[in-house]
């Protein structure tokens, strides 16, 4: 135990002392041929599964079950996820009767601003790996190439040596919400257009931004349980960072880990809440006696994104000075919670028509 805390410590410092070290360097001007065939195939490659939430969702399960020692693949898998039934959520007609449809095409380019933001960060990052981890070379040194934060070098270089997947996680997650905060959140037009409106109040103080986790609970039942947390101040990037920490440490608790790996493996992601409670929601429009829940190719059609090359979030050790302490949560079914958030704006959808 004593010569444990003693090599954590050891490896604690030495990161410590890399990632300060990133801070004075300049990014590599001169690269081979192979090593420019290699970006170039990396980046047209994420530019194809970076299509819609679907692809991308689809995207990182892929990777994962090729490569389980990156948590943060299923965990972005698990994330992304929801963050379809957000976007479909917006042509529910629970929410369609309180979200005007100028505020709905608003809210949904927001979700899959962020959602494609994240994709076209990590996706690379992940397919770096892969392309080292075939070729048994370090292929690090080229993140600058595709604007990834400095901070993720040495971490990279750190994990391709280690295979320590929790703080490669940690990291991973504090870099991806920095880099949507720098790129998304702090826009003058996010704030005023998202949030700060009423649509998007709503639609937090009604728990529509759980963070579901379906399993199954008792394996002799066809319905699923849900775990997960509801998200409060998205707009703070601390926030941000300690709810993935918090949903790292449910989606891969010890006793419940399989499940959520069978229900992403089994039930393809249509961003349609029916994809794991069918008894309640239906993606069917005809089917008057569940709640609608479009899938999304029904729901939105695919945006086109550019991505400009913007500065580096990362510019202080002081910044991310112990990022990889985990955040525990006891694990929590919270189904009961869902459901009764479904009734209470069930009702204040119906109360809506009646007075209008």
């Amino acid at each position: 135990m004593i010569e444990e805390f003693r090599n954590k410590k050891a490896n604690d410092q030495f990161l410590e002392q890399q990632l300060k070290n990133i801070l004075k360097k300049s990014p590599p001007f001169v690269i081979t041929q192979k090593e420019r065939e290699i970006i170039n195939t990396i980046s047209n490659e994420t530019k194809i599964h970076n299509k819609n939430n679907l692809t991308r969702t689809n995207a990182y399960l892929t990777f994962y079950h090729q490569h389980p020692e990156i948590h943060w693949a299923f965990l972005a898998h698990m994330v992304s996820r929801n963050g379809g039934y957000n976007m479909t959520d917006l042509k529910s007609p629970l929410l369609e009767s309180f979200v005007e449809s100028k505020q709905q095409t608003i809210l949904f380019h927001f979700l899959e601003r962020a959602n494609a933001l994240i994709f076209h960060d990590a996706y690379p990052q992940l397919l770096l790996y892969k392309k080292s981890k075939e070729d048994s070379t370090d292929y690090f040194d080229l993140l600058p190439y595709f604007h990834v934060s400095k901070f993720m070098i040495p971490i990279w270089k750190f994990f391709f040596t280690s295979q320590q997947s929790s703080l490669l996680t940690y990291a991973l997650i504090t870099n991806e919400q920095h880099y949507v905060e720098k790129h998304l959140m702090t826009l003058p037009f996010t704030k005023k257009t998202v949030l700060h409106s009423f649509t998007y109040l709503l639609q937090e103080k009604l728990g529509f931004t759980h963070v579901l986790f379906p399993f199954k609970r008792y394996r002799f039942l066809n319905k699923h349980s849900l775990a997960g947390l509801e998200v409060h101040d998205f707009s703070s990037v601390k926030t941000r960072i300690d709810t993935g920490k918090k949903l790292y440490s449910i989606l891969f608790s010890k006793n419940w880990l399989t499940s959520f790996s069978q229900f992403a493996t089994k039930y393809e992601h249509t961003a349609s809440r029916h994809d794991y409670w069918p008894h309640i929601f239906t993606n069917n429009k005809m089917n008057a006696n569940k709640i609608y829940s479009p899938p999304l190719d029904k729901a939105w059609e695919d945006v086109p994104h550019i991505f400009q090359k913007y500065q580096d979030w990362y510019f202080d050790f002081s910044q991310i000075r112990n990022f990889h302490t985990p955040f525990n949560i006891e694990f929590q079914v919270i189904s009961k919670n869902v459901k009764h958030d479904l009734k209470l704006i069930k009702a204040l959808s119906t109360m809506k028509d009646l007075l209008t």
